[in-house]
């Protein structure tokens, strides 16, 4: 009950913190997705705009989860640790699990109220059908925010500033972003590239979540994918548990 108690207050206060350092991001944290979705579904829209808003939707969604992580968490920690907040919360009686699966437990509830928000405007708007079953959708995403929060946390523990963390985060995620199935089908690659770019955890995730999602396949298509996802997630808990840094 304790732990428990820990982990709803520290989640609380993650939220509380977004709110209070910058009101209007999240704002425009839920407004840009939407944006780019339109501007890309009809941009994108030789084959109508219902067909690319199909790929578009679980795409954008894909790539806000690699900027929760990347941006979200790893600039996050770096903020705290440069105005010590980390070193607050390493001297409460807090394990350290419980403080990094409150990162996930916010991150999750952001992307969750992002991926309706998407989902409403693509089914609304250009009649989009999400077929998969729901808990296979959230589960997949689990996994993915997981992933890339457990990545975003390697960020964190290795940038000194909060300014350095915001380079590494858009050195890395606006690249996987275009390169990631998110925005281009990596079909238009060519072969040899295409075979590279899966090789990212961001594609693996991106396209697991639109089949599943979009294409109504059941978690078994995509074994060997969620395998991968979820050891990238184990490669990125253990290099941050050896590299991070509360002070």
């Amino acid at each position: 009950m304790k732990i428990a108690r820990m982990f709803w207050v520290q989640s609380k206060m993650n939220v509380l913190w977004y709110f209070r350092r910058d009101g209007e991001m999240m704002f425009w944290t839920l407004a840009m997705p939407v944006f780019f979705l339109v501007l890309f579904s009809f941009a994108f829209s030789n084959g109508g705009t219902a067909t690319s808003s199909s790929f578009l939707v679980p795409g954008v969604i894909g790539a806000q989860v690699l900027s929760s992580g990347f941006w979200g968490v790893g600039v996050m920690l770096a903020t705290f640790r440069e105005q010590h907040l980390l070193r607050r919360v390493y001297l409460t009686p807090m394990p350290a699990w419980v403080f990094f699966s409150s990162l996930v437990a916010y991150r999750v509830g952001l992307l969750a109220t992002q991926a309706v928000i998407l989902i409403a405007v693509g089914t609304l708007l250009f009649h989009v059908h999400i077929t998969g079953n729901p808990l296979a959708i959230l589960a997949v995403l689990l996994l993915g925010t997981a992933t890339f929060v457990s990545l975003g946390t390697i960020i964190g523990a290795l940038a000194h500033t909060t300014e350095s963390a915001n380079n590494i985060a858009s050195i890395l995620t606006i690249p996987l972003a275009f390169l990631s199935d998110a925005y281009i089908p990596i079909d238009r690659f060519p072969h040899a590239v295409g075979a590279f770019l899966r090789l990212l955890p961001s594609t693996q995730f991106i396209e697991t979540f639109r089949g599943v999602s979009v294409g109504g396949a059941p978690l078994s298509q995509f074994a060997g994918w969620i395998l991968a996802l979820a050891i990238w997630t184990l490669a990125g808990t253990l290099i941050s548990a050896r590299t991070f840094r509360w002070v």
